[in-house]
């Protein structure tokens, strides 16, 4: 059985930029600086978020105050400029399903925003498991989120493809027993990740590649 599954934010939507400007917006106006540890949280599910905001501020600020408002700001930059798509996002996705690859999504996001992001690109059909942040206690690095969404799909972890943006999401997919593979977004390729992933520059240059 051939398998794949895919990360969300960063892979299949360029919406990790504008996590960050909401991020930004809101530490504005609360007047705190959130450059280091939004960059610390890219990756981590909401739980973990929460636990690494509350820790780096101390007390100044509360993931409790600030997360709502965060959410709140990253939706309202989709209304206004809609949902950015990675190159090549429905041609992969239609190429894997009609190649008869079952498809899993592991994402970080909680399972009420990778509907909507599903929902309004036209993809949710295309998805055979959804495994989202909000199933679990711990998100990636650990690899119970990848475990579950193979455990899900019916596949081995060793023949199933992970693709990820982020060093979590590597390290997660890794630790998994999976084959992981990089497409780079905000964060670039490191020693590390090259000896643990291969490496494409795009959704099409994926497919490219699993067509051979």
């Amino acid at each position: 059985m051939k398998a794949i599954v895919f990360d969300m934010d960063g892979v299949l939507f360029d919406t990790e930029r504008v996590y960050f400007e909401a991020w930004d917006r809101v530490a504005a106006e609360m007047n705190i600086d959130v450059t280091e540890i939004r960059e610390r949280c890219a990756g981590h599910n909401a739980a973990d978020i929460a636990v690494m905001f509350d820790a780096y501020f101390d007390g100044k600020a509360t993931y409790a105050e600030f997360g709502p408002q965060k959410t709140a700001a990253f939706y309202q930059i989709l209304e206004e400029r809609g949902l950015p798509e990675k190159e090549g996002l429905h041609e992969i996705l239609k190429f894997l399903k009609e190649d008869g690859y079952r498809i899993a999504l592991a994402t970080s996001t909680r399972r009420e925003g990778a509907l909507h992001h599903l929902e309004m690109a036209g993809i949710l059909e295309y998805f055979d498991v959804l495994t989202t942040g909000d199933m679990f206690t711990h998100g990636k690095p650990d690899p119970e989120i990848y475990l579950t969404a193979c455990r899900l799909l019916g596949s081995d972890p060793a023949e199933t493809y992970a693709v990820e943006d982020s060093y979590p999401g590597l390290e997660s997919a890794h630790r998994a027993g999976m084959k992981p593979v990089m497409i780079p977004d905000l964060f670039p390729p490191t020693e590390y990740t090259r000896s643990i992933a291969a490496e494409y520059p795009s959704l099409t240059a994926l497919m490219n590649a699993l067509k051979t």
